[in-house]
């Protein structure tokens, strides 16, 4: 038998290992600035019709010739780019991740500065148990959304590079056929709702978000396309959720918030819901044994930025149970961390 001693790492520990031992300037610490810089500059944009020379790239991103060269030299050797001679450049399939439009696009998240400032103080959220977004930028996560409305169009994109990249298949996992009116509840720019009403050609949808976000996305194509199939409704899912449908839905939204303010939502959901009609919470949940899965690192990221958290399929029983739901399934989706919890 082998003691603990000896047991193999797990990927994991062995990954974790490699980049301490090369945290200083080498690729493992440069490389997320690297990233940020590409996607800065659109260089995958730039490439996307194929290949092109370093002074090429350098004349339509307006940069400095040979620092563009050196950066896309190191993104040679990670596979963004294949250099060919004469110092031309070609993007790989890894590569068009970087690409604003491009499926399973990386591109928003990797442009997310706001949240990196709330990192840098991200200890403070240790020794108060509190979010610092306020203090990094001067309002709590979605008060500074509110009130800067570049800083919303930015997130809300991200949340749809999200939502395209995380869980692709998530409109066909539930069963549509004895639902009507479904309200995407905190549903962004309408990307999930979309793919669902597309999905179920008989459903009509309402998309439930903050008059901010309503403001920006009332107008857009997506919204436009859909017709009548879908209304865009303002206002505040702590106070009250307007009533009409027979389905909510909530994609990301729940981990948010801490659990006495999640109570206020599923209250608030219950209250508006049609006589016999369902919750559906799409999440990660936090494994009950400790395995490695991403939500443990997605609540510290919950927990810095929004103050929220990522919960167990026990921790969200117990608060459907406080708000008069009861749990009837619990799915996961197809390729994907998340899972869909079907409450009545």
């Amino acid at each position: 038998m082998t003691d603990d001693h000896t047991s193999p790492r797990s990927l994991p520990e062995t990954l974790l290992d490699d980049y301490l031992s090369l945290a200083d300037d080498s690729c493992v610490a440069v490389l997320p600035h690297v990233l940020r810089i590409t996607a800065e500059l659109g260089l995958a944009d730039l490439l996307a019709d194929g290949a092109r020379s370093a002074a090429d790239l350098s004349d339509a991103a307006g940069t400095d010739p040979g620092a563009l060269y050196r950066l896309l030299r190191a993104l040679a050797t990670v596979g963004v780019v294949v250099e060919e001679p004469r110092q031309v450049f070609r993007l790989t399939a890894t590569g068009a991740r970087l690409r604003a439009d491009a499926p399973g696009s990386v591109r928003a998240s990797l442009l997310n500065t706001d949240s990196q400032r709330a990192w840098l103080r991200g200890a403070d959220t240790l020794r108060t148990g509190r979010s610092v977004f306020d203090e990094a930028l001067g309002g709590a996560f979605f008060d500074h959304k509110n009130d800067h409305a570049e800083a919303n169009s930015a997130f809300l994109q991200r949340m749809e590079e999200r939502a395209g990249r995380l869980y692709p298949g998530l409109a066909t996992v539930p069963n549509w056929s004895d639902c009507s009116v479904v309200m995407d509840i905190g549903g962004g720019n309408g990307f999930v709702l979309d793919r669902v009403l597309r999905a179920a050609p008989h459903l009509t949808g309402l998309l439930f978000e903050r008059p901010a976000t309503v403001a920006a996305v009332s107008g857009s194509p997506r919204i436009q396309a859909l017709g009548d199939r879908c209304r865009v409704i303002a206002g505040d899912f702590f106070e009250r959720i307007p009533g009409d449908a027979d389905t909510h839905l909530m994609c990301s939204v729940l981990h948010d918030w801490t659990d006495e303010q999640t109570l206020r939502i599923l209250r608030n959901s219950r209250a508006a819901l049609r006589p016999g009609g369902r919750l559906l919470i799409v999440e990660m949940l936090v494994p009950e044994d400790g395995r490695w899965h991403p939500s443990a690192w997605s609540d510290i990221g919950m927990m810095v930025l929004t103050g929220g958290r990522e919960r167990t399929a026990g921790e969200f029983a117990a608060l459907l149970r406080q708000a008069d739901f009861s749990v009837a399934s619990t799915t996961a989706v197809p390729d994907s961390p998340f899972s869909v919890l079907e409450a009545k």
